[in-house]
């Protein structure tokens, strides 16, 4: 009961954090449909992705929605994603620096907004229904966690309107010893924090929430196809990446 009482207080809060950032729904309500019709790359982190890969959609001007530690290698790799977006409050902190310092569109939780006051965000809402897990087509109302950034991601690129969402580094296999995530999780090694610990992912949420990602889109005439060389990942079709230029 108490665990209960707690989770709906905390789902609570983090709406009402998000509600008044009025810039931030405006900018949110701006988005929906601006890329109708078009096609974009939705990237995770996994060991599957190369640098080789973000090269060729930087030099294609793909449309990318990235996240998380990648913002590490932003000044040494040729690629910006069109859309940066990070939520867990540990890569918030680990890259705090960087996130500061980044010009392009950046999307936080706004859990985050009073606590870390980073500049020029575009800040959304997130709750946290584990049954059944919710796939938001009203941005701006609300994002719904799949425990992965990733889910978020999609949820944006549908609400923007793009009709193929590819995903690329999206491996949901990761490298664990005693439940905390090793740096065989990531394609490059530099993108871990050894002083930091981070909890094993809760792959079987994530993999309820794709399912559900698949069941939403495929109803709104929106394909997801997973790029990723490789992972466990195989709720949606799988497509090799090198074929789509």
């Amino acid at each position: 009961m108490i665990a209960k009482l707690w989770h709906k207080t905390w789902n609570a809060l983090n709406y009402l954090w998000g509600w008044f950032r009025w810039g931030s729904r405006r900018r949110l309500h701006r988005m929906k449909n601006m890329h109708e019709g078009g096609r974009c790359f939705v990237i995770g982190n996994g060991p599957s992705l190369r640098n080789d890969d973000l090269r060729r959609l930087a030099e294609r001007g793909e449309y990318t929605l990235a996240c998380n530690s990648l913002i590490k290698l932003f000044d040494e790799i040729p690629f910006r994603p069109t859309y940066y977006f990070a939520q867990d409050n540990k890569i918030i902190l680990d890259n705090k620096e960087q996130i500061n310092a980044y010009n392009g569109a950046k999307f936080i939780k706004a859990h985050y907004a009073s606590r870390y006051h980073l500049p020029c965000v575009t800040y959304y809402n997130m709750l946290f229904p584990k049954s059944p897990i919710g796939f938001s087509t009203n941005i701006p109302r609300v994002v719904y966690s799949g425990q992965t950034v990733t889910y978020s991601m999609i949820q944006f690129a549908a609400y923007m309107g793009f009709k193929e969402i590819y995903l690329i580094g999206v491996d949901c296999n990761y490298s664990a010893a005693n439940d905390v995530i090793t740096a065989d999780s990531y394609f490059d090694k530099r993108l871990f924090n050894a002083d930091r610990t981070y909890a094993a992912p809760e792959v079987d949420t994530n993999l309820r929430a794709f399912a559900r990602a698949k069941e939403v889109c495929d109803a709104m005439g929106v394909k997801i196809i997973n790029a990723s060389r490789g992972g466990r990942l195989e709720i949606f079709p799988r497509v090799n990446f090198d074929t789509l230029f």
